[in-house]
């Protein structure tokens, strides 16, 4: 189906809109890679030298660990736009492969990932949740498995809120689904930006029964 697609539709790079690759080898190059050793481990942000992170210093998360493969600028946050408001599924393993480049020997055997749920209205609006494309392909990268306990109660627009809002604008806006019977979770999305929608999303889990809670995201806004 995908060989069928690629005739039919053929792919564009995200970065410089060559024909006939997602992402080409140049692009892929330019991408503005995170180096897990010189990141926050709290909030996957680039520490830029400095021994305290100035993205995540006073925050308190309900999960203990994030890693973010890249930081938010091209080609990386077009090939974002393009899977999430161009319908560009696709993209999912393009950004899925940088995933698993960044999580190597981070994840365990025993992880589970779980995506991180788009609200109601987004899922109709897309026909799709994106982060949930992306979870099923980076397992298939890393070999774990992928599950949804996780269900949206409410929309959020954090866009235009400042840090401490968008926490606030993000408590209880995540349940579980059941019993959901487990012991170590990843989190995955797309973006990193406060931390308030992992958080919110951590806080259902640990409050199921969960005892080991992450963060992976493709994307670190700084």
């Amino acid at each position: 189906m995908r060989a069928l697609l690629d005739l039919v539709f053929p792919p564009r790079c995200a970065g410089c809109d060559a024909p006939g690759t997602l992402l080409c080898d140049e692009c892929r190059l330019a991408v503005a890679r995170i180096d897990p050793a010189s990141a926050c481990p709290r909030c996957g942000a680039p520490l830029g030298g400095y021994a305290v992170c100035a993205e995540c210093q006073g925050s308190t998360f309900a999960f203990s660990a994030a890693r973010c493969a890249a930081t938010l600028e091209p080609p990386v946050s077009r090939a974002v736009v393009l899977l999430k408001d161009g319908g560009e599924r696709r993209y999912a393993g393009v950004l899925a492969e940088l995933l698993a480049g960044c999580a190597g020997g981070w994840l365990d055997p025993e992880d589970v990932l779980v995506p991180v749920p788009a609200s109601p209205s987004a899922v109709r609006r897309r026909g799709f949740d994106h982060a949930a494309d992306i979870a099923r392909e980076l397992g298939r990268c890393v070999d774990l498995p992928v599950l949804r306990p996780l269900r949206s109660t409410r929309g959020a627009d954090q866009r235009a809120l400042g840090r401490s809002d968008r926490f606030a604008n993000r408590q209880g806006a995540f349940e579980v689904d059941g019993a959901c019977g487990l012991r170590q979770a990843v989190l995955v999305d797309d973006v990193f930006t406060t931390g308030a929608t992992f958080d919110a999303a951590a806080r259902a889990l640990t409050g199921a029964g969960v005892t080991r809670v992450r963060a992976l995201a493709v994307a670190r806004s700084v």
